[in-house]
């Protein structure tokens, strides 16, 4: 029952899609591809991640740790098979560090699956309808970009263009005959700008013969009942193959590097698959050996000897990279690792200094002896020569929106926070959210962030901004509150601040009222941090946790708000890879217990083993190293509050999870797209997980959605779709939720995990246009347009659009054509931005914009966002445009095959009914 099921929902959902080529783009989608959900499909981020990592291993090798105690070339040379961690705990000794390698990894492996919603028309971006000289050319153009970029020393750009790269690359060995002609190795002439591909199949002359249709097989699958599909087997030409020409599939609708439709001649081979139209014009099927599912890949049995040479082809042009860089180091840090040093973090400081911080100033200057032994004791721990990057932005009112510090320097960073002054301020709210803008475009990915105030943001209409960064950069922000700015007007008529501003210190502190604490919880809940409302004289307490809480592995295994007057109990799992706990209580004259899972009171363990970090009237910290005592199991928070509380655990843990949210869209190539923005409410979802570290040692079942309190609204199950990843479809009924993934550990033992960050459902999309892309490049003097789709969803409604940058400069300007637009329910609007990059614009200047649209004159405010980057390049890929007749020629056929999937769909549940 649950296969037929599961056969008519595929069926529904990919009939949706606009087109299908390349490798499959991820895991998620092989859900869709496989019925009985093997894991034999090889998808693109799989054979990137499997290049990169073999490229890694050189690197290592031909850069021996420097550390005389560690052998790290024999451990490296004796894996059967690497992963992130085995490689980086080999060479530095620390598993932990393997994350900034992981997230470099993805974030090329999520550039490599961009081009086929962003570039899906694009023939030479996929090696398609016989353009192999022009996607040799892109190679070409590409590898230069790459190394420029690497050269430069930005590096995020240039992983953005190494996935743009490889994606094409790869599509070279899935989309042509390379494979059938009996190649075993990468065609080694692709990328190489002192080559050419020859032998190429002429334009009339004939490549393939007609494939045939499948037989009808009634109950193995249902989607071949419904779609008698190709199966091909030798169908390109004995003659083409012996003479060893090249060619590749026809694909309908796709553009030639003029933008002219290119249409498929009569014995051309096609791409091939059930939804490509080409393919029934002779010769009949196709050649694509995108996956192992015939449906979808005529040449399906040939998929496995495709992705090994991709593979092969993919780790080569990354060493030919490496080797022009002509510099390791730079190489390294393209990857996100360090050859002169352990890692690199960060860690950032966010100081309100107006006035009113007059007593908390000198309370943080005073913690710096401590500062400096921790941050000490925290860059040994990372290893020999290990790195981090140290930020501080002091900010007020009015803001300098220059004000910025960064350091590697200590000493230099703590002499920065002894010369911080609190004065002036003007009026009670402060532009705390600007500075934290700041911080985050100054930090490492996924670094800490920690913001003193005493005053509720004056620049709180920015949210969906800091929203935005805090989800693509992962960073966690954490507030160290300690007063009520409300409470300043007050006192300032009062003549409780001196005439520098000062605030006297005797005055009154009172607690902090609910609108701005939350605006605070929301975002540390939404970036994965916390909130501490202390008192001034607590301040100097914090410096241990703020530096324990920094290690990048730390994950939030628990969390929970609520108002409690009686004594009130939360219990909490721990599994085998959690090594140490962070536990937070915050609240109003609280007093608690903490009891082990065999009901002891955890203060009789041993001081080594638990540690009371900060225990006052308002807050407990407490450690505890869960492997001195095998703490594993469930533990119990038992506590007394005279108010709102809140309880924050989190584990340092082996085992790091990451997810990545998909939404339906008929637009892209396999009926799901990267989420961009906020979803929208009622949309539904696809989640895809996947685990690195002790992946092994866990077995996830499902997630739940969490509310703001941190209660479970909605539960769903988990697929498994490899080893090492899990996904599943669902749609949520929240406004604002995280996700806590479940599972079990090899004890049995709960496993949980609560997302970094939240999501926030919204009543308005807003989204990139057909044809525009997240990632751009501009030949200098050149414009170029990004067209931005508003669509309301909500009741009528007037919105603000605005735009906002990192920076703005000689390099590049932009203009767009409205700034405000009224729609009623279910209308749409287009938005253009035009982007102009100046004639002297340098090679590899980048600028990355985030659009927002926001509800105005309304209490229901809904907001949304979408980004999109430039970059100036002397090397300009082709730029395309829409044929929109067969646009919406293909729009017509999808929604007709759309509407026989449905009959088809009904037809099964009838039959399943009786």
């Amino acid at each position: 029952m649950r296969s037929v099921l599961m056969c008519c929902v595929t069926l529904v959902s990919l009939c949706c899609v606009d087109r299908i080529f390349g490798f499959i783009p991820n895991r998620l989608y092989t859900i869709l591809l496989e019925l009985d959900f093997t894991p034999a499909t090889v998808d693109h981020a799989e054979i990137t991640e499997d290049a990169i990592l073999q490229v890694v291993r050189k690197l290592l090798l031909d850069n021996p740790n420097p550390d005389p105690d560690v052998d790290s070339t024999f451990q490296i040379n004796s894996f059967i098979s690497i992963t992130a961690d085995s490689l980086i705990q080999a060479y530095y000794g620390a598993a932990s560090l393997s994350s900034s390698l992981v997230d470099a990894i993805k974030d090329i492996a999520e550039a490599n699956s961009d081009v086929d919603s962003s570039e899906d028309k694009d023939a030479a971006a996929h090696f398609d309808s016989e353009q192999i000289q022009a996607g040799h050319n892109r190679l070409v153009d590409f590898k230069q970009m790459v190394i420029n970029q690497i050269k430069l020393e930005k590096y995020d750009v240039a992983r953005v263009l190494a996935g743009r790269m490889l994606h094409t690359l790869q599509d070279f060995y899935s989309h042509t005959n390379w494979v059938e002609m009996g190649r075993t190795v990468p065609y080694d002439v692709l990328g190489d700008k002192d080559g050419n591909p020859d032998n190429v199949a002429g334009e009339s002359e004939d490549t393939c013969s007609n494939c045939v249709r499948g037989e009808e097989n009634l109950f193995t699958s249902l989607l071949n009942r419904a779609l008698y599909h190709y199966r091909c087997s030798d169908n390109i030409l004995p003659e083409v193959n012996d003479a060893g020409k090249l060619t590749s599939g026809y694909y309908d609708g796709q553009l030639d590097i003029d933008g002219n439709v290119i249409e498929k001649t009569k014995g051309k081979c096609s791409h091939g698959g059930f939804l490509d139209s080409s393919s029934d014009i002779r010769a009949t099927g196709g050649i694509n050996k995108d996956s192992v599912v015939e449906i979808w890949s005529p040449h399906a049995s040939l998929h496995s000897k495709a992705v090994t040479i991709a593979t092969l082809a993919s780790e080569t042009i990354l060493n030919d990279i490496r080797g022009e860089v002509g510099d390791d180091k730079k190489f390294s840090s393209f990857l996100n690792i360090a050859l002169d040093k352990q890692q690199i973090s960060s860690i950032a400081y966010v100081i309100d200094t107006t006035g009113s911080m007059y007593d908390e100033i000198p309370e943080i200057q005073a913690t710096l002896p401590d500062i400096q032994t921790r941050i000490e004791t925290y860059v040994d721990s990372l290893g020999p020569n290990a790195e981090v990057n140290l930020i501080l932005v002091p900010f007020n009112d009015p803001d300098d929106d220059d004000s910025i510090f960064s350091t590697t320097d200590i000493g230099v960073f703590l002499d920065a926070i002894a010369a911080l002054v609190a004065i002036g301020g003007g009026d009670c709210p402060e532009p705390s959210t600007g500075a934290t803008i700041r911080a985050i475009r100054a930090s490492e990915y996924g670094s800490p962030i920690y913001v003193f105030t005493d005053a509720e943001p004056s620049d709180g209409d920015r949210e969906t901004e800091l929203r935005a960064l805090i989800e693509e950069t992962g960073v966690q922000i954490s507030y160290v509150l300690t007063g009520s700015c409300y409470l300043r007007r007050r006192r300032s008529a009062n003549g409780q601040f001196d005439n520098a501003g000062r605030y006297n210190q005797n005055a009154r502190r009172n607690r902090r009222q609910s609108a701005e604490e939350n605006f605070y919880s929301n975002i540390a809940a939404f970036s994965g941090g916390q909130v501490l409302n202390v008192q001034t004289s607590s301040i100097s307490e914090l410096s241990s946790v703020i530096f324990l809480s920094s290690e990048l592995s730390f994950t939030e295994i628990y969390q929970r708000t609520g108002i409690g007057f009686i004594s009130s109990n939360r219990s909490f799992s721990v599994d085998n890879t959690i090594t140490v706990l962070l536990i937070s209580l915050n609240g109003n004259s609280i007093s608690s217990v903490v009891r082990t899972p065999d009901g002891n009171n955890a203060t009789a363990l041993d001081p080594a083993a638990f540690k009371i970090e900060l225990n006052t009237t308002n807050s407990f910290i407490a450690t505890v190293n869960i492997t001195s005592i095998a703490g594993y199991g469930e533990w119990e928070l038992e506590f007394t509050s005279s108010g709102p509380y809140s309880i924050q655990v989190s584990g340092l843990s082996s085992l790091r999870l990451s997810q990545q949210f998909y939404q339906l869209d008929t637009e892209s190539n396999f009926g799901f797209s990267k989420i961009e923005g906020n979803p929208t409410k009622g949309q539904t979802l696809a989640l895809l997980v996947t685990a690195s570290g002790d992946y092994q040692e866990v077995e996830l079942n499902s997630f739940d959605l969490l509310t703001s309190d941190g209660s479970i609204h909605q539960q769903f199950n988990l697929t498994k779709l490899s080893d090492k990843s899990y996904g599943s479809i669902f749609t949520p009924t929240l406004e604002v939720f995280q996700i806590a993934l479940t599972g079990v550990d090899s004890s049995g033992n709960q496993v949980r995990r609560i997302s970094g960050t939240g999501l926030q459902v919204s009543e308005v999309s807003l989204k990139l246009g057909r044809g525009s892309s997240h990632y751009n490049t501009l030949y200098p003097g050149n414009s170029s347009n990004v067209t931005v789709v508003l669509t309301n969803l909500g009741v009528t409604s007037t919105f603000q659009i605005d735009i906002t940058h990192g920076a703005i400069n000689s390099t590049f300007s932009y203009s767009i054509n409205r700034t405000q637009v009224s729609l009623n329910q279910n209308e749409t609007m287009e938005i253009i931005i035009v982007v102009t990059a100046s004639a002297n614009a340098s090679n590899g200047d980048t600028i990355q914009f985030i659009v927002t649209a926001s509800t105005l004159f309304t209490t229901d405010a809904s907001s949304n966002y979408v980004s999109f980057q430039y970059i100036a390049s002397t090397l300009p890929p082709p730029e395309f445009t829409i044929n929109q007749t067969t646009a919406a020629a293909r729009e017509t056929a999808n929604l007709l095959l759309l509407m026989f999937a449905l009959t088809v769909l009904m037809s099964f549940i009838e039959l399943i009914n009786t």
